[in-house]
């Protein structure tokens, strides 16, 4: 669950505020969405939308602005801001899902943010930026990995105009309105269908892969550590069994097999785990994260961090251990960089 809080973030134009939020969210069944024109709207829990209603009810966040003006025509939620980063001239909200960007005004049926049904393990960006641009670079961004998945509805949203309740086809469920709330958004349907149509060249890129080879930064043999490592993380200094994975590399630092590790302690508070950020000169920056596989299975760290924790896993003689810089919910075979240890 949310082990960080977006308070309340002052913006200027200029700022640059970086990666807001980094863990795990588990999903709800449904719940209710409060647009800023004062509706309210019942939505999947596991949809972009949804999973944001989780961090605000949590605490993480402590302002969603949900803007409702394509409703009507074409039954989806808009995000206009997340705390106290809205839309401005130069940068809008704008979502990814395992590295492909929802173009949830054009193909709204499928991918509104309020309709698009997400995985376990799947990887959600919340950007604030310009879409053609790098994530890194971007004004502000959240990463949040998919959790477990509970009941959810058949149909996403309900909407109620004045007294009278309009109805998807199937059945939705209820609707609540409160006249007081200010209608923050002024843009028309029509600025916001323009703004959101992609170009030829962002249709082309997003329908591209790499076909350039993994970086490998380190392949071999290696002895099974034994012991306590000492590792640093971004808020201090942790004892760990050598015999992790997180160990492991920490073994490899000190034999000069690699040359740099970066590990945080943001989710041991909750999770008990620590997370890797980086190693050498690939570190995670939205998009692309590090992962772990062992004899070719997932370590799940973020779903079960009490047996798959890069801290807590309990390596053995004869296991192959693989970590992968890229996108989890994609082949090892495409990360775009890796390290292969068989342990001796």
């Amino acid at each position: 669950m949310p082990d960080t809080e977006i308070t309340d973030i002052k913006e200027t134009s200029s700022d640059i505020v970086g990666l807001l939020y980094n863990g795990t969210v588990d999903t709800k069944g449904s719940l209710s969405v409060l647009s800023y024109s004062g509706t309210s709207y019942t939505v999947p829990g596991n949809t972009p939308i949804g999973i944001l209603q989780i961090l605000q009810e949590a605490g993480t966040i402590n302002k969603l602005s949900i803007g409702d003006e394509l409703m009507e025509k074409k039954g989806i939620l808009l995000l206009d801001g997340i705390g106290n980063l809205s839309f401005g001239d130069e940068a809008g909200w704008y979502v990814k899902v395992n590295g492909e960007r929802l173009e949830d005004v054009v193909l709204s049926e499928t991918m509104g943010l309020n309709r698009y049904l997400l995985n376990e393990g799947d990887v959600v960006l919340f950007i604030l930026g310009d879409p053609k641009g790098m994530v890194s670079e971007s004004k502000a961004y959240l990463t949040v990995t998919v959790g477990e998945i509970h009941e959810v509805l058949a149909e996403p949203v309900s909407t109620n105009q004045g007294n009278e309740t309009v109805k998807p086809e199937q059945d939705t469920l209820n609707v609540t309105t409160n006249e007081d709330l200010p209608k923050l958004n002024e843009k028309t349907v029509e600025e916001i269908e323009k703004e959101s149509s992609p170009d030829e060249s962002d249709t082309k890129s997003s329908n591209t892969s790499s076909t350039g080879d993994p970086e490998i930064l380190y392949s071999g043999s290696f002895s099974l550590p034994s012991g306590i490592v000492n590792i640093t993380t971004t808020g201090g200094d942790y004892e760990i069994d050598g015999d992790t994975p997180l160990g492991l590399l920490k073994k490899l630092m000190d034999d000069d097999k690699i040359s740099d590790i970066s590990v945080s302690d943001k989710s041991m508070r909750k999770g008990g785990i620590l997370f890797l950020e980086g190693i050498n000169d690939y570190h995670f920056s939205g998009d692309k994260t590090w992962f772990v596989l062992v004899n070719n299975i997932l370590l799940k760290d973020y779903l079960y961090p009490d047996t798959d924790g890069l801290n807590v896993y309990t390596l053995k003689t004869g296991d192959e251990v693989g970590f992968y810089f890229g996108e989890p919910a994609r082949p090892a075979e495409d990360a775009e960089a890796k390290l292969i240890i068989t342990i001796e």
